[in-house]
């Protein structure tokens, strides 16, 4: 019998799979922060040990990197880059999906689906944060820092001052970007190192990358190459950013700098082979073998054309025996199939994906018992798990944060744009979940409480409906103006019937 989770691979195959791939998940140095022991200026003369640490996160960061990028892609390795079943003439269906995508965009944009509120008390400070954020569309960028986060476990900005004399901030791709650390205990940054390809036409040069150191003073900027061994060699002189700290800042998902499915990896490979699986044994079965039993007087030539003309007649042999009766022959006809077990087979792809919409703390929509007439409060226990993990990577993103805005304030200050006597470190982050709300549930339990709402605030409660409050209450008062008009021109008309009846009463 057919087992579901049986994808059918050649014995002798090498493949390039998570079988393969989980070493490059798994190996020592795939997701490890690099450290020097030393300060800053003594890592910058020390030119090997920086191209060794470009060199492992190359061959060593890189590949995971890409691995987990691939799975959001719904590119899942697994079953995607094997080769082919072992039986040439049988189908080879690969089906990938895309529960890494879903699983990064549901938690990103719970966590960072509504801005993030910026406040400070100092009027000047509030404005200069309004303004930076504005230049910098800071809203999409959080959300692409966030990607980054439930993709990789960990991502990059770079803030500086631009050609055109602004404060900017960028996300860096964080397959070319990493932070060399100090050995304290508080693990101050003491380089970032950017590379990536040199854009050339030389074929010497194909594998040749520029490489941008930047400390806490300068930014130096190398070139190397791969057949060189990552031997960095000097491209231009280091060039001053006044930001006095190193302005590029790496922010982590968790503790452990994992991404949001890089644990469900093999429950996901499992879910592709069971539903490949069910493809090919659904197609194989519309090219199951005929078996005919019995003897028939058919040739070759004619089974070929029956199967043309989708026909079949067997014409069975008759036998004489010694009395000389002929009796005829019995033929019979049928295909061979694989047996499938549905029921089973079915009940398995439920569990792993079960399984993985648990492992992961996000609700499977398709589920019948995650319906949409829950309550709001219904709906938030089913996602505790979910604001659990948004709770940790609200404190490390609330300290990147902290550092971002203390970064702008730095360069500011210098250049005179923000008063010496600002701390922008007083400024408060408010991060709001994007859960959808009962709005009808919670306006009923406010009145039930006592509570009393203005007519104003009523109609901003309903947007969809009052796109506009202040408009529609002008619109309000001019009906109900209307209507007095009209209300009281009907009174005076009914007056001067009134007095005119009584006037001819009083004549006769």
């Amino acid at each position: 019998m057919l087992k579901a989770n049986e994808f059918e691979h050649g014995v002798d195959d090498e493949t390039i799979t998570y079988r393969n791939g989980k070493s490059i998940l798994h190996d020592e140095w795939a997701n490890r922060q690099f450290k020097y022991h030393g300060t800053a200026e003594e890592l910058l003369k020390d030119k090997e040990i920086i191209s060794a640490f470009i060199e492992t996160h190359y061959k060593k960061q890189v590949p995971r990197l890409k691995l987990l990028h691939n799975y959001y892609r719904a590119f899942n390795t697994n079953v995607m880059q094997e080769r082919r079943r072992r039986e040439e003439h049988l189908s080879d269906h690969r089906a990938a999906h895309d529960f890494a995508g879903y699983i990064s965009n549901f938690v990103n944009g719970y966590f960072l689906g509504k801005p993030i509120t910026y406040a400070h008390q100092n009027k000047k400070a509030q404005e200069f944060v309004d303004n930076f954020n504005k230049l910098n569309d800071i809203d999409a960028l959080n959300r692409e820092i966030g990607l980054d986060l439930s993709q990789y476990g960990r991502a990059y900005e770079y803030i500086y001052r631009s050609k055109k004399d602004e404060i900017r901030v960028y996300h860096c791709d964080v397959t070319e970007t990493f932070i060399i650390y100090n050995n304290e205990a508080e693990q101050d940054s003491l380089l970032a190192v950017r590379y990536y390809p040199l854009m050339t036409n030389k074929e010497s040069e194909r594998n040749s990358f520029i490489v941008e150191l930047i400390s806490a003073k300068n930014k130096h900027k190398h070139k190397t190459s791969i057949e060189e061994g990552f031997k960095l060699s000097d491209v231009d002189k280091p060039e001053p950013h006044f930001f006095k700290k190193v302005p590029i800042t790496e922010i982590s998902n968790n503790v452990y700098r994992m991404g949001d499915y890089e644990k469900v990896i093999t429950q996901i490979d499992l879910y592709d082979e069971a539903q490949s699986d069910t493809a090919n044994y659904m197609t194989d079965l519309n090219d199951a073998l005929l078996y005919i039993s019995g003897n028939t007087e058919m040739t070759p030539e004619d089974a070929r054309k029956q199967k043309a003309a989708n026909i079949l007649h067997l014409v069975p042999g008759e036998y004489e025996d010694s009395d000389g009766k002929v009796t005829e022959g019995r033929v019979d006809a049928k295909y061979l199939y694989k047996q499938y077990d549905v029921h089973g087979s079915e009940a398995y792809k439920s569990r792993i994906r079960t399984d993985i919409h648990t492992f992961t703390n996000t609700p499977d929509l398709t589920d019948e018992k995650f319906a949409s007439n829950q309550s709001g409060e219904s709906m938030k226990y089913k996602l505790t798990g979910l604001e659990l993990n948004a709770v940790n990577k609200e404190g490390l993103f609330r300290k990147a944060l902290r550092r971002r805005y203390r970064l702008a304030q730095e360069i500011a200050q210098v250049n005179s744009e923000l008063d010496k006597n600002v701390d922008l470190r007083e400024l408060d982050y408010t991060f709001t979940r994007n859960l959808p709300k009962s709005l009808l549930e919670e306006l009923k339990a406010y009145l039930d409480a006592g509570g009393e709402i203005s007519q104003d605030t009523l109609r901003r409660l309903f947007p969809s409906i009052i796109g506009d409050p202040e408009a529609e209450e002008k619109r309000l008062a001019d009906e109900e103006a209307e209507q007095k008009k009209r209300s009281d021109g009907k009174a005076y008309d009914d007056d001067i019937f009134n007095d005119e009846v009584a006037d001819a009463n009083d004549k006769e």
